[in-house]
């Protein structure tokens, strides 16, 4: 009977461990975990858009978004698969679910904000105004930019004082030196005004002289305060013009309208140049707009502020400048389809990766120092 008993618990013991195994806490989890899909590839949209995204000599994926992305995806142990597509295609894609998430330059706005959902904003890239940065205004354009205002002014009181000169002279000389100021009133009035300004501008031809001396006194004084209107009339018009000379050729949205101004065809600044009613030339891309200005074609570039800063940078070696004032704001982030689960993940590591030093660099690399 014993060895019965004994052949059976041999029987029955590796079943009751097994079972055990199996019914353990422990080991339940450690299979559900084996068992456990690994976690998706996602599908990543991308666009060329410097700085954003562009492909290096190799052809690998680089650019201020592309750097971003990749941190972000490191922090959250991300797999991914870049595919490139053509930026009218970005959005389409991610409504419809073929992608999870976009890069490139793409701009939260309201309207596409209605197809998908995007993160925080990680760079301001509004419309900006690149000029040569060694522009200097022709005289043709000093002239019209001069504050005339106070020119004109002054010239108009010394007109009223070479008058009032004439006037006395002509009353002091008109009997004693007729051969010089005498005649009617007119001719008499006539003749002083012209030996008023002779003497104003010290041409001094001698055709005309005053003979008393009342007359001759009055000329005296009229020499010395003439000296004074001439300095400081002098004076102003230089200051109007240095004024003129030193400014930028563009240096506002008013300026635009005086010179000759290019910018992308179908972007952002032909439509906010169309809205301004201000004429400008198409380009296929903001290089090539840069490289005309550089030339002499046009003045002014109209663009995104990051794409010409980064060109700015890269390619011109200091012969542009991109002024600091934006001509309208645009606010650049990632794009990601809804209902994906990763996207508030994104959301944080991306507020997290911008505030860090490291991150400062990077973003000096592509677009240089910049208050964006």
């Amino acid at each position: 009977m014993s060895t019965c008993l004994r052949r059976l618990a041999a029987l029955l013991l590796p079943a009751v461990l097994v079972a055990a195994i199996w019914l353990s806490p422990g080991a339940g989890h450690a299979q559900a975990q084996a068992e456990a899909p690994p976690p998706p590839t996602l599908k990543v949209g991308i666009v060329q858009a410097p700085p954003f995204a562009l492909t290096d000599r190799q052809g690998r994926w680089t650019g201020l978004g592309v750097e971003l992305w990749r941190r972000i995806a490191s922090a959250l142990q991300i797999d991914y698969d870049f595919v490139p597509l053509a930026h009218g295609d970005m959005y389409p894609a991610l409504a419809a679910g073929r992608i999870d998430v976009g890069l490139g330059g793409l701009v939260a706005d309201p309207a596409n904000m209605k197809l998908v959902d995007f993160t925080q904003p990680y760079l301001r890239a509004g419309l900006a105004i690149a000029t040569r940065a060694d522009d200097r205004p022709s005289i043709l354009v000093t002239l019209t930019r001069m504050d005339t205002s106070g020119v004109f002014a002054f010239l108009g009181l010394m007109t009223l004082c070479m008058v009032g000169m004439a006037v006395l002279i002509w009353g002091l000389e008109r009997h004693r030196n007729p051969d010089h100021f005498g005649g009617s009133s007119v001719q008499g009035i006539g003749r002083s005004f012209w030996w008023s300004a002779v003497t104003m501008t010290q041409v001094g031809y001698g055709d005309m002289v005053p003979r008393s001396l009342g007359g001759r006194a009055v000329a005296l004084i009229w020499m010395m305060v003439s000296l004074v209107l001439v300095s400081v009339f002098t004076g102003i018009v230089t200051a109007a013009l240095t004024v003129g000379q030193t400014d930028a050729r563009v240096r506002n949205t008013a300026d635009l309208r005086g010179v000759a101004v290019g910018t992308v065809k179908d972007g952002d600044g032909a439509a906010w140049l169309s809205g301004q009613k201000i004429g400008f030339t198409a380009y296929e891309d903001e290089r090539s707009a840069l490289t005309a200005m550089v030339s002499g074609e046009i003045q002014a570039v109209v663009g995104l502020g990051p794409e010409l800063r980064f060109y700015a940078q890269r390619e011109f070696d200091g012969a542009v400048t991109v002024l600091p004032h934006a001509l309208s704001q645009r606010w650049v982030g990632f794009a990601y389809r809804r209902g994906l689960t990763l996207g508030h993940d994104i959301d944080r590591t991306m507020v997290e990766t911008v505030e860090s030093d490291e991150w400062d660099r990077v973003r000096t690399g592509f677009l240089g120092r910049t208050t964006d």
